[in-house]
């Protein structure tokens, strides 16, 4: 006879045939799951370290694109400068249809002024009332504001208005423009107090600055 095996004991025969019984208490998974756990754990092992190395694995990238850019005229332009015609048009000589805002107000401006002056008057103020247009036409809100350039150019100042010069100028503080909105522009000229013989030059020119309020 052959003993029946007692609780605990395995098997005395290994081979095909083989059953496979716990040896122990903490002994209670065969070889094959506890491989499984292997193959399962060393796959999740190589996941993670491929996931740290793709985390910004790259040096450079270089890529090109078609990116169209191209020069309006002051008329046409993301911020549009152009001469608001009417009564003072003659002191604009170009009015920026086709090319670039220009006003002159000197003598070699005199065959274009329909009365003949060659500039503005000494000791006093001259007003010329809107000669020109500022137009937002972007796609954000801005604040405009010019810088001047002249060995005079505190005596000239330009407001955002149709002849209120009490408003502010646009030297001194900016004026806010959304998309599609637009300010007329009116020059100021005052000379009181001031020794200058006649051809000084007051201006030479202006840059208009237009900045977003938000990014």
């Amino acid at each position: 006879m052959i003993p029946a095996a007692g609780i605990g004991a395995t098997t005395s025969r290994r081979g095909a045939d083989e059953v496979w019984s716990p040896s122990s208490d903490n002994d209670t998974e065969n070889p094959t799951m506890q491989r499984r756990k292997f193959v399962i754990g060393m796959g999740a092992l190589a996941s993670g370290a491929a996931a740290v190395v793709g985390t910004g694995a790259f040096s450079s990238v270089s890529a090109t694109r078609n990116v169209d850019v191209e020069v309006a005229d002051d008329a046409s332009a993301y911020l549009r400068l152009q001469g608001t015609g009417g009564n003072n048009s003659d002191y604009v000589i170009d009015d920026g249809d086709g090319g670039t805002l220009e006003i002159d107000l000197s003598a070699s401006n005199s065959e274009d002024v329909s009365g003949g002056g060659e500039g503005v008057n000494p000791d006093a103020v001259t007003e010329i009332d809107n000669v020109f247009t500022v137009e937002n036409q972007g796609t954000q809100e801005v604040e405009v504001s010019i810088s001047k350039s002249g060995d005079n150019d505190d005596l000239v100042t330009f407001h955002p208005s149709n002849g209120d010069y009490t408003a502010n100028s646009l030297s001194s503080s900016a004026v806010t423009l959304e998309p599609g909105d637009s300010t007329p522009v009116s020059i100021k000229v005052d000379t009181e107090g001031e020794t200058l013989s006649d051809g000084t030059e007051l201006l030479d020119s202006v840059t208009f600055n237009a900045v977003a309020t938000s990014s």
